[in-house]
């Protein structure tokens, strides 16, 4: 009875074993890849590529291949009219399941340099996701190594988890799932407008307990992380490697950068190089200040009225345009 007793026990352990990784897959979300649009076909198609395999690598995702789907779909098609020769009993295709999101990407190359747009649709609504796009920019040359990291940094924002990627993994501005509920804990800060506008364009996210937390300091390393998504709001390049990344940024090296990025698009009448610009003034206080760190609620400001400038210029550009 003993011996039987685990025999039974070793032949449901096999069994549970079995089937755990199918009661995984059946479990995770199903991220299904789109269309990548851009103005260099090749160049499209090699960054959609790249995407694919890297994300392929999830454990927490299953990727589907929209582009695959679609011509397994037509050749079912095809095979439902006979025409082929092959019955769909004789064929032996996989079921296609429906996804619970879609990947889109916009590809933009001027020869040098690279913007690789991400961004995730719930199926559902049709909706964009809460979260869900990466811009990532850089040189052209790198075009692989952009993709991987616009892949790996997509699917840290869906699921919180990395990939086993060869290259340094950087933390993401307020890194982990967006929480359900916003505690609104910066009620009482004087930019609590600004802060609003940055959570719903995604310039800045809450922790993961819903908290914004208004007055923490900015590091050098999460300044650099937000540094490159506005290089590609921006058209423009800026390579920033801070020497003590861990370290708070002060008010003044944040101005000083963020002016760097933006002047090629906002032209600003400065005296020096040290003078700030008019959008920082109000923000950053006397110049005894400037060495005092930045915090987040500051740093929603500036981005509030940097990115009020461009969007007025653009308008502008619009209503000139024939």
């Amino acid at each position: 009875m003993r011996i039987g007793r685990w025999l039974l026990r070793g032949i449901l352990v096999v069994l549970i074993g079995g089937l755990e990784p199918l009661l995984a897959q059946v479990s995770r979300p199903i991220l299904a890849i789109g269309t990548f649009e851009g103005n260099d076909e090749t160049l499209v198609q090699q960054v959609r590529q790249q995407v694919v395999q890297t994300l392929s690598l999830s454990t927490a995702l299953q990727i589907t291949d929209r582009l695959q789907a679609r011509a397994l779909l037509q050749e079912q098609r095809l095979r439902a009219t006979g025409l082929t020769g092959e019955t769909q009993r004789d064929a032996k295709t996989p079921s296609l399941s429906p996804a619970n999101w879609l990947l889109i990407g916009h590809i933009l190359s001027d020869g040098t340099h690279l913007q690789i747009n991400l961004s995730c649709l719930d199926v559902q609504s049709g909706t964009s996701l809460t979260g869900g796009s990466e811009l990532m920019s850089g040189s052209r040359t790198e075009w692989e190594q952009l993709a991987q990291r616009a892949a790996e940094r997509l699917h840290r924002r869906l699921t919180g988890k990395t990939l086993p990627v060869r290259f340094p993994i950087e933390p993401l501005p307020d890194e982990g799932i967006p929480p359900r509920t916003n505690q609104r804990d910066y009620e009482s800060s004087p930019y609590r407008w600004q802060i609003d506008y940055v959570l719903e364009q995604g310039w800045m996210r809450l922790y993961p307990d819903g908290t914004f937390r208004p007055e923490e300091p900015v590091s050098a390393l999460y300044f650099a992380a937000l540094l490159q998504r506005l290089q590609a709001r921006f058209g423009t390049h800026l390579p920033y490697q801070p020497a003590e990344p861990n370290s708070a940024i002060s008010r003044g090296q944040a101005v000083l950068l963020l002016t760097r990025l933006s002047e090629a698009r906002l032209p600003t009448q400065r005296a020096s190089y040290l003078d700030m610009p008019d959008w920082a003034k109000g923000i950053i206080g006397w110049e005894s200040a400037r060495a005092t760190p930045l915090t987040r609620e500051r740093l929603a400001a500036l981005l509030y009225n940097l990115l009020k400038l461009l969007e007025k210029q653009e308008a502008a550009s619009q209503e000139r345009s024939p």
